[in-house]
């Protein structure tokens, strides 16, 4: 043993315990786990090393960055090869980016969630989970449930669970802002394409009632009021979709009393 690398230097169990900031149970495990084996004195104690001490700091580092201890066993503390090495660092750091892109959303949701609350006069949890809800299926333009009664509320957060309108709803915004900085004509063929993606999205999500589509109107009609975080979407809406809804309703049959509705509560329309 070295002479016991000095007796003074071995540590016990709770020394090295405390030194660490760790559990005597932690050691006890990684002993078992064969990671971190103390040497047994002529007295039959179990004492550890200053190389024990080392190993068990790159242990914890290692542990701190997420790796299982199956893998600082197996793939780091007994690496063969510097690539392989290096392979399992970069596999590990997009696991930490993909987890931090996570947590970045959580803390957007808990963003909405506060904004909402010092929004509204009275807290509705139906609408701070439509909202969170949305987010989670990629839709920042989740603030437009504060435009729906409790009821429709409800019925908003029920057909959001087995259906891809926040997915769809994204792709749509996504689409029309392309379309606006391309220049394209509203009432052109991928215009009208866009009004009528657009206006299937909503008949989807609304089944024909009449009411929630007039709140939809109304959240559109309102956009001046939208929180600063989607002004990029306003100019678009605005100059745009007005104009390439406007024209689809003008030139296409569909149900009177949605058209008179829509016609009746249009969008402002920009620059036309």
């Amino acid at each position: 043993m070295n002479d016991m690398e000095n007796k003074k230097d071995l540590l016990t169990i709770g020394e090295l315990a405390q030194m660490a900031g760790v559990t005597i149970r932690t050691l006890q495990y990684y002993d078992e786990k064969n990671l971190l084996k103390p040497v047994i004195t002529e007295g039959g104690r179990r004492k550890y090393t200053s190389d024990d001490v080392l190993r068990l700091e790159q242990i914890l580092f290692l542990k701190s960055l997420g790796f299982s201890l199956d893998e600082i066993d197996k793939k780091i503390l007994k690496y063969n090869d510097k690539a392989d090495l290096e392979e399992v660092f970069g596999q590990q750091r997009k696991v930490l980016i993909g987890k931090m892109e996570h947590l970045n959303n959580m803390v957007d949701m808990l963003d909405a969630a506060i904004a909402e609350t010092k929004n509204s006069q009275e807290i509705n949890m139906n609408c701070i989970i439509a909202i969170i809800e949305s987010m989670k299926r990629g839709n920042s333009y989740g603030f437009l449930v504060r435009y729906f009664n409790n009821e429709q509320l409800k019925s908003f957060a029920i057909r959001l669970f087995g259906m891809s309108y926040g997915l769809n709803a994204k792709k749509a915004f996504d689409k029309l802002k392309e379309l606006y900085e391309k220049g394209v004509d509203p009432e052109g063929k991928e215009g009208q394409y866009l009004a009528k993606l657009w206006w299937d999205m909503v008949n989807d999500f609304t089944y024909g009632d009449i009411d929630l589509l007039k709140a939809m109107i109304d959240a559109g009609r309102d956009i001046q009021n939208w929180p600063e975080e989607v002004k990029d979407i306003k100019k678009p809406i605005e100059s745009f979709l007005a104009k390439a809804l406007n024209s689809y309703f003008y030139n296409n049959s569909l149900d009177k009393s949605i058209k008179n509705l829509w016609l009746l509560n249009r969008l402002p329309l920009q620059n036309l």
